[in-house]
């Protein structure tokens, strides 16, 4: 049998070869380069059939380009927003077979015979190989145009491929498997693949796409509509440095308000302002932190009027009451219009809808709607006006921009598609709807106010929404086990997608019973993933219509109560992270290839991460368990619980009793806590409590500024480095730089160095190792 086998495998092995041989023949015969010039920014090449140019846009940046004829066409741009760069230096060199260009950082070696391109790096290292390029004749939605594809050859057998934003399968590790990029209720389109051999590529088109790798050595890129082949070559080698050239390209990822990083009250759905209300009241008076409540929709008469119905009968004193309580109120909107009013058919009129499309189904329960063409700056400027108008106006002061895909449930392809647009063929554009949308909308919030900054929850997003302001979630998954574990590599391949901000419905959507102890339990694992989380939300629908922390029974409450307590103890050290995202293009949430890329057991962990850079999590998924078997990568840990060191490189059994979430601090951080809160602004972050986790040098900048508006963009906002010598056994807490309006002049720092049941936990310690007052002027500390 095994004979038998071997022989079937040899046969498939000589099959495989041969087309592979075949199919490289007929590549060479294809379409060769006939000849090439080097300009001021790159090479253009001329090929049997169309023109190449590389562009060498960084010394790790490549833009290439492939069309059917004699010059590369401009295309308008809605995702790439960096046009211009700086020179590089960059060298050619020929040889008969092939053309070289060098820069500090990579080698890109063209073939001559067939036109494919090598990338490596400096040293030599073949990083992958652009095999060719194709163009294909299409009719798509009544245009002439052309079905685009690249196919890779895919050099290292352990490498891990990962990103293209979110998806629900539940795959983490994307080698051997097929993504297709079209933007859905939970599957968000997001064309950046990066991979553990040190590059990414960044897909630059806006129609439905498909990374196929599912013969694991081959990929190929496609999309349905295209004038050319248009990509970006990402080199790293570390994940941090392809995520900031993605960054570069389509923009920075803004500061949020200090209170958007800390607990989001929300359910499906809030039916009233005394409701609304009694929430936010009895939170403060159970001192549970909370900065945020949620008013999810049919608020309103109709959809689109953003008009408040019977049930809200004074909205600006219903936000003026939140705003008194110290929360802050995020309100559900939508791109559907009903017929009815005057605002449908002022739009209807200046033909602003989608091709004038309507559909109905359950649960709208309407004759009819239209979704608003996003895709027209005259019609996104009016969406904004409305929202101003209406909601802006009164105080309201945050969006959550539900169904941007647009509205995909009930069919199975986008609306988009088919349909004409105002830039042009819907299919041409269909992943582009949540960028331009949101997009309107964090353009008039800033026109309107610099007073205070943007946040945008969207249940989509594409390349580029990160400068929106936009946190993403998972959409209307269900609540259950299965699609709980699957949230976890949905979330981590949007972080290594490049938009750092993305949270989940905790507990699930569809849908939940809190009397039920086997939901409870369900619930309190997502929360304290949650907890951890970019963003850190619930929301869902209940079968008692209740989704607050105390509807679950009071001892659910108290664990629930303490993540919470964790998360705003933790605030110094997530707004600093925050800092980081917006000034470095950090990336909060993250998978353990961005900070261990060369351990190969991590490549294929797709359900543990870093928080920042000091914390790891690693998320209960097991109903019933009371353990977590889990990794952890080579490195000395501490445990947060109990301060007790291990070292790494091990698969470990860690603890996790129900109200427990293992926790592990890499040796080397230093972890600012600040005091008990109860909303984010409630006082100062005085004082800090400074846990240090030796055995290795560490550093970290504490970040602080006034909380909210946009004036840090103007340098108003400061910073204290601090660092720790592990041979020293001292910590350095550095000059201060910067300053602005409230800022601390005087402070206490109160330094732990963590040990075993000394430092641990959520508590703060009540004798610390040190105590130093800070005026800002550089101090050491010997341990």
């Amino acid at each position: 049998m095994r004979k038998a086998f071997a022989t079937f495998a040899g046969y498939i092995a000589i099959i495989m070869l041969s087309l592979s041989v075949a199919a490289d023949a007929q590549w060479k015969d294809l379409n060769p380069v006939t000849g090439f010039q080097k300009n001021a920014t790159g090479v253009q090449f001329q090929m049997k059939s169309g023109t190449l140019r590389l562009d060498v846009c960084t010394d790790s940046i490549i833009h290439l380009r492939y069309a059917h004829v004699s010059a590369i066409p401009d295309s308008p741009q809605y995702v790439v927003i960096k046009n211009s760069w700086d020179a590089v230096p960059f060298t050619v060199q020929e040889t008969n077979d092939t053309v070289t260009i060098s820069t500090a950082k990579l080698n890109v070696v063209v073939t001559r015979a067939d036109g494919s391109i090598a990338y490596k790096d400096s040293s030599g290292r073949s990083l992958v190989m652009d095999a060719t390029r194709t163009l294909t004749p299409v009719e798509v939605n009544g245009e002439q145009t052309y079905r685009a594809e690249s196919f890779v050859n895919i050099y290292g057998s352990p490498e891990g491929l990962f990103g293209l934003g979110q998806h629900q399968a539940g795959v983490w590790n994307y080698r051997g498997e097929s993504v297709d990029l079209s933007q859905e209720n939970t599957n968000i389109a997001v064309p950046l693949m990066v991979s553990t051999n040190g590059y990414g590529i960044f897909w630059n088109n806006a129609s439905r796409s498909r990374f196929n790798n599912r013969f694991a050595n081959y990929l190929y890129i496609s999309s349905e509509v295209a004038d050319t082949v248009d990509y970006y070559f990402l080199f790293g080698p570390e994940m941090d440095q392809i995520v900031s050239s993605y960054r570069t390209l389509t923009g920075r990822a803004p500061m949020f308000g200090k209170w958007a990083y800390g607990f989001w009250q929300c359910k499906n759905r809030y039916k009233s302002q005394d409701e609304l209300l009694g929430v936010a009241h009895k939170y403060r008076e159970l001192h549970i932190p909370a900065d945020n409540i949620v008013q999810d929709w049919f608020w309103w008469n109709r959809k689109g009027e953003h008009v408040f119905n019977k049930n809200y009968p004074d909205p600006k004193g219903m936000v003026d009451e939140l705003h008194k309580e110290n929360f802050h109120l995020m309100i559900s909107v939508w791109p559907f219009f009903e017929p009815g009013s005057a605002v449908y058919d002022d739009m209807d009129k200046r033909g602003w809808f989608v091709d004038k499309f309507k559909f109905a189904k359950p649960p709208y329960h309407t004759n009819a709607m239209a979704v608003y063409d996003a895709t027209n700056p005259e019609a996104r400027v009016y969406y904004w006006n409305l929202i101003d108008k209406a909601l802006f106006n009164i105080g309201i002061d945050a969006w959550w921009m539900d169904t941007v895909e647009p509205e995909t449930e009930g069919q199975e392809d986008n609306i988009l598609l088919n349909h004409k647009l105002a830039i042009g063929s819907g299919n041409r554009y269909v992943n582009l709807y949540p960028l331009l949308t949101t997009g309107g909308v964090y353009k008039g919030q800033r026109k309107a106010s610099d007073k205070k900054r943007v946040f945008i929850l969207s249940r989509s997003a594409f390349a580029g929404s990160q400068r929106n302001s936009i946190t993403a979630w998972s959409g209307d998954v269900n609540s259950d086990w299965e699609t709980y574990r699957r949230q976890i590599p949905a979330g981590l391949n949007f972080a290594v997608s490049g938009l750092p901000y993305w949270t989940t419905d905790i507990g699930g959507f569809v849908t939940g019973n809190p009397d039920d102890p086997a939901y409870r339990e369900l619930f309190v694992r997502w929360f304290q993933f949650g907890t951890f989380s970019p963003i850190f939300r619930m929301h869902g629908t209940r079968v008692n219509d209740q989704n607050e922390l105390w509807s679950y029974g009071p001892e659910v409450q108290k664990i629930l109560t303490s993540f919470d307590r964790l998360r705003y103890r933790l605030m110094p050290y997530i707004y600093s992270t925050a800092w980081k995202v917006t000034s470095e293009n950090y990336t909060v949430m993250r998978p353990l290839i961005m900070d261990f890329r060369t351990d190969a057991r991590v490549v294929n962990v797709g359900d543990q991460f870093m928080f920042g850079q000091a914390i790891l999590v690693n998320p209960v998924i097991e109903q019933g368990a009371t353990t977590r078997h889990m990794y952890l990568p080579k490195a000395k840990w501490y445990d947060f619980w109990t301060g007790a060191s291990r070292d790494g490189s091990a698969m470990i059994d860690a603890a996790a009793p129900l109200e427990r979430m293992p926790l592990f601090v890499r040796a080397g951080s230093i972890i600012p806590m600040g005091p008990e809160l109860e909303y984010a602004s409630q006082k100062p972050a005085d004082p800090i409590e400074i846990r240090v986790y030796a055995g290795a040098d560490g550093d970290f900048s504490l970040y602080e500024d006034e909380g909210d508006g946009y004036d840090y963009e103007k340098g108003a906002y400061a910073v204290i480095p601090m660092h720790w010598s592990d041979a020293a056994k001292t910590l350095m807490i550095g000059e201060r730089k910067g300053t602005f309006p409230g800022m601390l002049q005087k402070r206490t720092f109160r330094i732990v160095f963590v040990g075993e049941n000394h430092g641990a936990g959520i508590d703060a310690i009540v004798t610390p190792d040190k105590t130093v007052e800070y005026s800002g002027k550089q101090i050491t500390i010997a341990r």
